[in-house]
């Protein structure tokens, strides 16, 4: 007898929406009453039943085109994700990868030829299509040389499940640049790539989208410093992973990335590593006693010429437009208002104010420490407001005096303030001219924004302690050399407490200052320096 199709109500044998085979009910019989037949043909009436079945599940497997299965693969397929790549500029291998669902054909070339595009069609099990485990299909997207796959799911029914990248996202931008040594050597980064790849992937229905092409300005710099990011994570150097994570914020890197650092952060300060050797209360409160002040006054400074020839351009103590000025007292004139020693009061209002505040606003930065607040924010801002919130107005009134005199005398707008501390005679400040603006290079664990500059004006506090000066003939100078043999000229100066030492941005170009090592027995020191702007800032005093 033929078959009868009936409309399908479960999954047994069926698809929703199908039909099923079934063919007209047979009289019920026993084992036991079928071997008893009268004629004998039990066995013939058994394979009639079967070959019956049989025919009823040819027909219906034809009718849907597969298979009994419950929901499962059977040996037809339907298209579930359409993939299109191309390649404006660069040579590419992508290779894009779907979990239950495998490539038509070939699937995609081995290589996506710049200027092309290539396509390819994934296909499942019509099972699978339409019932969807988990709801769809989960896949990944892969670029030769990029260091993590972009994954994305292919939700069925057009469900809002699928994304690219993150759940919420239909789109997302991977991104490759060769590796930037961040770290560099002697405090200066290696040079940057210049260039980088960038991906787009995006998820519209069924169909998959890949664009590989050339990073724009701001991606290439998100991407170089995501590498630093990352880097800095994996060390215990909580100064660096807290730079890298600031700077990742400017660069606008994935907030993912920088909540990762975050979380860096905070594991590292847990176990103390926030705090610097020599950079705890106990030492501070040993080291920075103005007991311990030593002085120098009438000891006379040195002037060590070039002496490959004797008409040296080095040996000029002052080239055209330079300024350089060396005042005494100038810090006991500017704060006479708070008494005869302004210096002292400064000095030790400075110590008080750092064993008050939280450990780690005294950090270490290359052979000297800096305090500022914990953010490492130095804008005058930032610091007056630490002082004022730890009660020390005076010493913030100290400090704004200092600030208000500084832009009067010589012309300009502080936008920042870096306050040293050098506890004891080992602690030096290396060789360096001042960055007067963003060409400048600046070190690896520098957040500064600059602005175009004009001077700086440095007081000194505490103990005396010499300051090299050195002529520099290289090609940010206008100084030129006297021959391959030429020494330079260096000048070792005493800064007594009270000092202040000015010099403008072109005496700035022509030599570095620093503060060498003493090779005497000396005591502690602070000073403050004040960065000067031709222009006030955008944000008053904040950088």
């Amino acid at each position: 007898m033929a078959a009868v199709l009936q409309p399908a109500l479960s999954l047994n044998g069926a698809f929703p929406g199908g039909y099923r085979a079934s063919a007209p009910s047979a009289p019920r019989r026993s084992r036991s009453s079928a071997a008893v037949s009268s004629d004998g043909k039990s066995s013939d009436f058994i394979r009639k039943t079967t070959s019956t079945r049989q025919r009823a599940s040819s027909v219906a497997s034809q009718v849907l085109g597969v298979g009994r299965t419950a929901c499962g693969l059977g040996p037809s397929s339907t298209p579930v994700l359409r993939v299109g790549v191309t390649s404006a500029v660069f040579d590419a291998r992508v290779s894009v990868s779907l979990e239950g669902a495998r490539p038509e054909g070939r699937g995609l070339p081995s290589l996506c030829k710049a200027g092309t595009q290539i396509n390819s069609t994934f296909i499942a099990s019509a099972a699978a299509a339409l019932c969807g485990g988990g709801g769809g299909f989960h896949g990944s997207v892969e670029i030769d040389g990029f260091d993590e796959p972009i994954p994305f799911f292919v939700a069925v029914g057009g469900s809002d499940k699928a994304f690219v990248g993150s759940k919420g996202r239909w789109k997302q931008t991977g991104l490759h640049a060769d590796k930037w040594d961040w770290k560099g050597t002697a405090g200066v980064s290696g040079p940057k790539p210049t260039e980088g790849k960038a991906v787009d992937v995006e998820l519209s229905g069924s169909e998959l989208k890949i664009n590989v092409r050339a990073q724009t300005v701001m991606e290439l710099k998100r991407c170089i410093q995501l590498q630093a990011l990352r880097e800095a994570a994996q060390g215990e150097d909580y100064d660096s992973l807290r730079a890298q994570v600031t700077k990742a914020r400017m660069a606008s890197v994935d907030m993912q990335h920088i909540a990762e650092g975050e979380s860096r952060l905070k594991e590292l300060k847990a176990q103390g590593m926030h705090v610097n050797e020599g950079c705890d209360r106990a030492t501070v409160r040993e080291t920075m006693s103005w007991s311990k002040v030593t002085s120098k006054v009438g000891e006379a400074d040195e002037n060590l010429q070039c002496q490959a020839c004797a008409d040296c351009p080095c040996n000029v103590e002052q080239n055209p437009g330079e300024e350089l000025d060396i005042l005494d007292g100038a810090v006991q004139d500017c704060l006479k208002q708070f008494g005869p020693d302004g210096d002292r009061q400064l000095f030790e209002g400075l110590v008080e104010a750092a064993l008050a505040v939280e450990e780690g606003c005294i950090w270490k930065a290359g052979g000297k420490f800096i305090f500022s607040e914990f953010n490492r924010n130095q804008s005058v801002v930032a610091l007056t407001r630490m002082l004022v919130k730890q009660g020390k107005q005076r010493v913030a009134d100290m400090v704004m005096a200092l600030l208000k005199h500084s832009e009067t005398k010589f012309n300009g707008f502080v936008t920042a303030i870096q306050v040293n501390f050098h506890p004891h005679k080992g602690t030096y400040h290396d060789q360096h001219r001042d960055i007067y603006s963003q060409k400048q290079s600046a070190g690896p664990n520098c957040t500064c924004q600059f602005q175009d500059c004009v001077g700086t004006v440095c007081y000194s506090l505490g103990s005396s302690r010499i300051v090299m000066l050195d002529t520099m003939s290289d090609k940010m100078s206008s100084i030129d050399a006297c021959g391959d043999d030429c020494e330079g000229r260096k000048e070792l100066r005493y800064l007594h407490s009270g000092n202040s030492m000015f010099f403008n941005i072109d005496w700035n170009n022509n030599h570095t200052h620093g503060i060498p090592p003493s090779k005497e027995e000396c005591g502690p020191r602070i000073s403050l320096a004040f960065l000067l702007a031709a222009q006030a800032p955008v944000i008053p005093r904040i950088f």
